[in-house]
């Protein structure tokens, strides 16, 4: 059990949310205070901070159809339709935003409102808060007032960077409505700001269109000359163009040129397709094929003399064929020897004689309409050719002409359009209007409501910040925790049951009482074991409880006989101001009246039950130097000498229980522990009391593995919060490997939290 322990990784936990919760509530005391340091920054902020009102105005973007060269088109004869989809005002809607976030509009706004002289900007703010603006800009000195802002670059950018900070500029989603607002502590000049910006804006606009219909009409002026002067110049051109075509029109129908040409290309196309037959003719004849001349007599043309010959191969064909057939059955039947065979042979070779003959004139006859398609289709493309080249002269001349003439109409429609927009522009100029309706002008809101700091949001985010941060330190510290805290932690570390979890003895005292002195507060904790028969805290307590379950765990420990001698070994060191071994009403200067230690309380419950029991005080590290116990002999005393040990039966504790103390502390404790004087002491005690309960020191000492040698129950002791992770693993196992193989060793949990599982 103990080297696979050593060895493997503790498996990493899974956190459910009720692990969480308990994490968060275990280390509520982050988490409150994260959430009050956030709760006091944000009430000095909204303390300190200055009161800020906030105008807002909104303002409608009107659809717009712009014409040509900036005109507006509603005032044309021919308006030009715009194409208003959501793109093209989704667009408009950002270009009017970014218009209102120039730079231009501001710094006329802060012109015209005297913004520099106020405390947001340059002007010094009263008080302790003179100092807020000269962090932001320290990188380079600003101009002075007197200085024109145009001429200041670096006091412009700071003001610009001011005014673009307390702006804010939305567009409604779904409208055309553009919110702008802007906060200031004084609430006239706030909504003086926004009116101001609204009037820029609206002079921007109005200036912007007036020197856009100021421009076109002076290009226009300037065009309209050249215009008509072109116009003219097209006209004569084209007049002289048609008179040197002699056309009498631009349809083409009209012209006999190109009929003439039209009616050449058609004898041109059938001559090539009687030249293209008759060459198919002639070279199938020249192939000297039946078969051919057979699939070409249905394409062939010529004159009767050619068809009377192509229906004589036709027959003389089918004669060959007949014959043939004739041939192939007398032969079959009686035989080539047969005279009528013989007379079918020689009537067969005249029908080919014939096919040959008449294939030979039908080719005289092919080459000679050959020849003749030649020439015709050489004399057709001739005449052709030249009848193109004539209309092409024409045709080109006439297609100029058109073209001019076009060109005439269109610069004269131009110029007429044009110059109506012209005599148009000085009207329009000045009737010119903003693409804006101002919606709800900036009213000065009322003083009593400032805007900023707002106080529900500021507590919201105070709280949501400190139980971020609360949570995020709570399971930080939880995850770097190295302590044990319950119960089930040191069972999950040791993978072995826990004999009993022991609440907490604390008293719950009042807050005011924690700063007492130390004397008083350590008087005052020993008010709740006044009233028990012992040192102990009441019977009816779970400490109590806890107790005899523990005594109930260590009689059944072993099935042969109950454990006598009972060692208690905590997992740690603890500290030299150890709890007190004896009841507070010993008279010891040394040991501080604070509650019995855990061997002392185990060693009444044993002995409340009827059985005689020895508490010894074995812890000599912590003892106190000599001189300062009572003359009677302790535990230290006894080992470094013969001398009997002495007894204590403080009251009230119960009668049966005799306490041994430490007494002065030695030089080398751990040589005291394993004399054999301490063997014998052992040995007698076994004789004299029913159990022996020892207090031991931490597992780190020799003594305490000595001690746990000797021992039939050795008890392992790890305190909430104190016990750490590594220190109670390499107890736990360093006291399994040094017990005999008789004794019993057993997990204690000390100061267990309300709420956890008591075995």
């Amino acid at each position: 059990m103990t080297a696979s322990l050593l060895d493997s990784p503790e498996p990493a936990p899974e956190w459910t949310l009720a692990d969480l919760f308990a994490v968060l509530v275990r280390r509520r005391a982050w988490l409150l205070g994260s959430v009050a340091l956030c709760s006091a920054l944000a009430l000095l902020y909204g303390l300190a901070a200055t009161r800020r009102y906030r105008a807002t105005a909104e303002i409608e973007i009107q659809k717009e159809s712009r014409g040509a060269f900036g005109l507006d088109n509603t005032t044309t004869d021919k308006p030009v339709n715009a194409v208003a989809d959501s793109f093209d005002l989704n667009l408009t809607l950002q270009t009017e935003t970014s218009i209102l976030e120039s730079d231009s509009l501001a710094l006329d706004v802060i012109r015209r409102t005297g913004l520099e002289t106020t405390p947001d900007y340059f002007a010094p703010a009263p008080g302790h808060l003179a100092w807020r603006h000269s962090p932001l800009f320290w990188r380079t000195p600003l101009e002075p007032l007197s200085v024109p802002l145009a001429q200041a670059p670096n006091r412009r950018y700071a003001a610009l960077k001011i005014f673009a900070r307390h702006l804010k500029i939305t567009q409604l989603p779904g409208t055309r409505l553009i919110r702008i607002a802007y906060s200031d502590p004084d609430p006239a000049r706030a909504a003086a700001v926004v009116n101001g910006l609204i009037q820029a804006f609206s002079d921007y606009n109005f200036h912007s269109r007036s020197s856009s219909a100021a421009q076109s009409a002076s290009w226009l002026a300037t065009q309209l000359a050249g215009l008509k002067q072109q116009t003219e110049s097209l006209d004569a051109r084209a007049a002289a163009l048609q008179n040197a075509t002699g056309s009498y029109g631009d349809d083409p129908s009209h012209n006999v040129v190109l009929a003439r040409l039209d009616e050449l290309n058609a004898q041109l196309a059938a001559a090539q397709s009687g030249r293209i037959v008759r060459e198919a003719v002639w070279r199938a004849v020249q192939s000297g094929d039946p078969e051919a001349l057979s699939s070409l007599a249905g394409n062939a043309s010529g004159g009767s003399s050619t068809q009377n010959s192509w229906a004589l191969l036709q027959s003389l064909r089918a004669q060959e064929t007949t014959a043939k057939a004739q041939l192939a059955e007398s032969a079959n039947r009686y035989g080539d020897n047969w005279p009528a065979v013989a007379e079918q042979r020689a009537r067969l070779a005249t029908i080919q004689r014939s096919i040959q003959d008449e294939i030979r004139r039908l080719g005289d006859r092919a080459r000679s309409d050959y020849e003749i398609a030649l020439q015709s289709e050489n004399a057709a493309r001739q005449a052709f050719n030249q009848q193109k080249d004539l209309a092409a002269r024409i045709t080109g001349s006439a297609a100029a002409a058109r073209l001019l003439r076009q060109e005439a109409d269109e610069s004269r429609a131009l110029y007429t359009t044009l110059l109506g927009r012209l005599q148009q522009a000085g009207v329009l100029e000045g009737l010119h209007s903003g693409n804006f309706t101002i919606l709800s002008p900036a009213r000065i809101p009322p003083p009593g409501h400032p805007t900023s700091p707002n106080l529900p949001l500021l507590a919201a985010v105070a709280l949501a910040a400190g139980l971020t941060t609360g949570s995020a330190a709570a399971l930080f510290r939880e995850l770097t925790d190295n302590a044990i805290h319950t119960p089930a932690d040191l069972e999950s570390l040791l993978e072995v049951p826990v004999f009993t979890a022991l609440p907490t003895r604390q008293p719950t005292r009042p807050w005011y009482r924690r700063l007492l002195p130390a004397p008083a507060s350590v008087a005052l904790a020993l008010d709740a074991a006044a009233a028990s028969d012992f040192a102990i805290p009441a019977p009816e307590s779970p400490y109590v409880d806890a107790l005899h379950r523990l005594r109930a765990s260590l009689l059944l420990a072993r099935s042969s006989q109950p454990p006598r001698i009972i060692t208690i070994v905590p997992a740690q060191p603890t500290p030299l101001s150890r709890p007190a071994s004896l009841p507070a009403s010993s008279p010891n200067p040394y040991l501080e009246p604070t509650q019995p230690s855990l061997a002392l309380n185990l060693a009444a419950i044993l002995a409340q039950h009827g059985s005689p029991v020895l508490y010894v005080d074995a812890d000599l590290r912590s003892a106190p130097p000599a001189g300062v116990f009572p003359a009677d002999p302790g535990l230290s005393d006894v080992l470094a000498s013969s001398a009997d040990p002495a007894y204590d039966h403080p009251s009230p504790w119960p009668p049966l229980l005799s306490v041994l103390h430490t007494g002065p502390r030695p030089p080398c404790p751990s040589e005291l522990i394993a004399s054999p004087r301490m063997a014998d002491l052992l040995a007698r005690w076994r004789q004299e009391f029913q159990f022996i309960v020892i207090n031991s020191p931490a597992v780190a000492y020799a003594d305490a593995l000595v001690l746990a040698q000797s021992s039939d129950a050795v008890l392992l002791t790890a305190q909430a919060g104190k016990s750490q992770r590594g220190e109670t693993l390499s107890a736990f196992h360093t006291l399994s490997r040094q017990i005999p193989d008789h004794a019993v060793l057993g997990l204690i949990f000390e100061d267990a939290p309300t709420g956890a599982r008591y075995v």
